[in-house]
């Protein structure tokens, strides 16, 4: 049970560098959060506008599809 104990302590408790004051984060632990919400957010607006961009040609496509169609030219003297 003390080696369980000592793993569960090792894993949850940083050690703090030489650096580094007990409670205090370090400049680096802010990294992974700007670079990730950053990530979020520019993925998030891309997928957007993808999202957008293919609806819109769904939409027009149908509408020129639901348009009349063109009618045909007659040529003179085809009996039609």
């Amino acid at each position: 049970m003390k080696l369980l104990t000592q793993r569960f302590e090792a894993v949850h408790w940083p050690v703090a560098g030489a650096h580094q004051q007990l409670g205090k984060p370090s400049k680096m632990d802010w990294v992974p959060i700007v670079f990730i919400t950053f990530k979020v957010l520019v993925f998030g607006t891309c997928m957007f506008y993808a999202i957008k961009w293919h609806h819109d040609q769904g939409k027009k496509a149908k509408e020129e599809a639901g348009r009349s169609p063109m009618p045909t030219e007659r040529t003179p003297g085809t009996g039609e």
